[in-house]
Order: C-alpha cells, then structure tokens, then sequence
C-alpha cells in the first residue's frame, strides 16, 4: 500500500486513515480492548447498504481516498465483510482489515478477502511465546493460531501487518518478538503503549 506523496495532502480538508469499526462482536476476551467486546453483534450495527453509503460518504473526501482499516471487535465475524471490502475496493480504497486471532481466520477467507480487494492484513502479536500473548488475549491457542494466520497471508501473498501492544507484562519480550518477526516478510510493525 503506497503511502500518497505527504506534502500534497492537506489535513484539514480529508482525513488520511479512516479506521472502522465493524463490529464489537468477538471472541477473544483481551485485556486492554478499546471496543468494549462482547461475544455477539449488536443489532443495530450498519446493514451491508448502509455501510456502502457510509463509504460513499467517505470517498466524499475526495482523492486521494483515506487508507480504509476494517477493524472491530473481529470483523470477519460479519458474513458481509467481504462485500465491504469489494465495495471500497471499488470506489478506490485501500482496504486494510484487522482481524482477531483465532482459529476462524483461514486461509480460503485470507484468499476470499484478497480477491475482494484487501490491500493489507494486520494481525496483533504480543508475545514471542504462546504463555506472553495468550496471556495478554486472554484466550488458549491465541498465539498459535496468529501464527497460523501469519503463514497462511505470507502463503498467499498478501502483504500483513504485525500489531504489538507494549505492556509491563510483555516489555521485557519485545526483542524476543523483533527476533519472532524478521524473517517472516512483514511490511509494518506497528507498536502501541497502552494508556
């Protein structure tokens, strides 16, 4: 995903990243969640039709369009999400998608999205070790199944993302993650601090 010339866009007309929140629906239970999740969606969630006015509204921004993040909540939860993505692919988005890692995350819904139009998986690591991030996600196999994912996205070429959350509980661990990630081909690690 190229990153539009900075110099040319002016920030106070558009913005440059738009970050939507699909869902609060999931299935991890992780300790930091900014989406407040619950295991199911809410119904008052947009439908398919009033997510593509949504987009439309957006592409209202005018070019270039906003990098577009699918985020939740786990939006793979949504059985519409591949719609979306193909509808903002259509209107010219990039399309990144952050799913949740879990073992619903597989390869033939990576390659569905893929040929929908999304641009850029990102994945959360945050731990070297299934005892560090589990522990943060709350969730047995979490870290397992990241790594399943990871491989499944490298396997299909689709570029990925690896989003870290730095914690007391895994400071200590971020060189043993650095060490986890170089060889695996991504293109950002994206490190956040929790507040």
């Amino acid at each position: 995903m190229a990153v539009p010339n900075s110099e040319a866009l002016d920030f106070s007309q558009a913005p440059f990243l738009v970050l939507w929140e699909l869902t609060r629906a999931c299935t991890l239970a992780c300790a930091h969640c900014r989406a407040e999740a619950v295991r199911h969606r809410h119904p008052e969630e947009l439908s398919t039709q009033e997510g593509e006015r949504l987009l439309e509204e957006i592409a209202g921004f005018g070019t270039p369009l906003p990098l577009l993040v699918l985020t939740g909540g786990d939006p793979l939860l949504r059985p519409d999400v591949y719609d979306l993505v193909e509808a903002a692919a259509r209107r010219g988005f990039r399309v990144a998608l952050t799913p949740s890692g879990t073992a619903a995350v597989t390869r033939e819904k990576l390659r569905r999205l893929k040929e929908a139009g999304l641009g850029r998986l990102a994945v959360s690591l945050d731990g070297s070790t299934p005892e560090v991030h589990d522990g943060f996600r709350r969730v047995r196999g979490a870290h397992g199944w990241t790594l399943k994912i990871i491989e499944s996205a490298h396997a299909i070429g689709l570029p990925f993302q690896i989003n870290s959350t730095v914690t007391r509980q895994n400071l200590t661990d971020l060189p043993a993650i650095a060490s986890l990630l170089e060889p695996l081909g991504i293109v950002l690690w994206a490190v956040f601090f929790l507040v």
